[in-house]
């Protein structure tokens, strides 16, 4: 069991607070998580778990007013799947397959309003895989698909249920590969790439953000301890993000239907990082 509070209070310019504020609400929710895994062989792991939540309704509590009806959003969780690794270590894969179902959902309307969604169930899987051929060579790679829907989303004038949250890409995936020079001053050098599927911007999934696919190029060296001994580790990297300029969408704000947040243009990191 859990205690959660909230207290909000609104005042115009004045200092004056607005009508039926201030106003609080108190929750108990019991909440828990079950699982369990299972070494089947050396190496090959199966894993479940099941899992309840509960959180306030709204991810923004500011919209909240004390004449909405303020029941937590509550969740459970059904997970599965499993991990092997192989080759003397230098391989792994793993595969899980989850069902998520939210209820009593607050979904963000234009004009900076709440709609009570109902219920938001999502269905999805992810396989995931890394192997080390040779020691400085590793790749690795994840791929993930959801089925992510509104149900019971019902208002006046229409029907939301049956379509897909705004944000929510049916297909995610990354790679990525590094190769590692063990030179008195080791050196590495990456790439990683990741591509995110169509996603909408609204409930009413009326507007499309396309599909899009942006990779990173990354090197940095390992600095010795005999040139900074006070620390334990020492690394500067240098990073080029969005290396081909892609021009993409990154997200949508429901509240602001007709305008979208761009993805950051080619960018050029160089960063130290000290470890002590």
């Amino acid at each position: 069991m859990e205690h959660i509070g909230l207290d909000r209070n609104s005042t115009d310019v004045n200092g004056l607070e607005k009508a039926n504020f201030p106003f609080s609400k108190d929750w108990a929710p019991v909440t828990g998580r079950i699982g369990y895994t299972w070494e089947a062989a050396p190496g090959l792991t199966f894993f479940s778990q099941y899992a309840t939540g509960a959180d306030i309704s709204a991810n923004n509590i500011f919209l909240l007013g004390p004449t909405q009806p303020l029941d937590l959003t509550t969740a459970r969780t059904y997970e599965t799947g499993v991990k092997h690794l192989f080759w003397d270590n230098r391989a792994e894969w793993s595969f899980s397959a989850y069902d998520i179902l939210r209820k009593n959902v607050y979904a963000a309307a234009g004009g900076m309003q709440l709609n009570i969604a109902g219920r938001q169930e999502s269905k999805g899987v992810e396989l995931a895989a890394s192997v080390r051929p040779i020691e400085p060579l590793r790749l690795w790679g994840n791929i993930a698909y959801v089925d992510a829907r509104y149900a019971d989303y019902n208002f006046a004038g229409g029907s939301f249920s049956g379509n897909t949250p705004p944000n929510v890409p049916r297909i995610v995936a990354n790679a990525g590969a590094s190769y590692r020079f063990f030179t008195p001053w080791p050196v590495e050098l990456g790439i990683v790439g990741r591509h995110v599927g169509d996603r909408y911007n609204t409930d009413a999934n009326v507007v499309t953000l396309k599909a899009y696919t942006v990779a990173d190029v990354y090197a940095f060296i390992d600095i010795p301890r005999t040139v900074f001994s006070a620390v334990d580790q020492a690394r500067l990297t240098f990073r080029v993000r969005n290396i081909a300029d892609k021009r993409y969408a990154i997200w949508g704000d429901p509240f602001y239907p007709d305008q979208i947040l761009l993805g950051a243009p080619r960018t050029y990191e160089i960063s130290a990082a000290f470890k002590w």
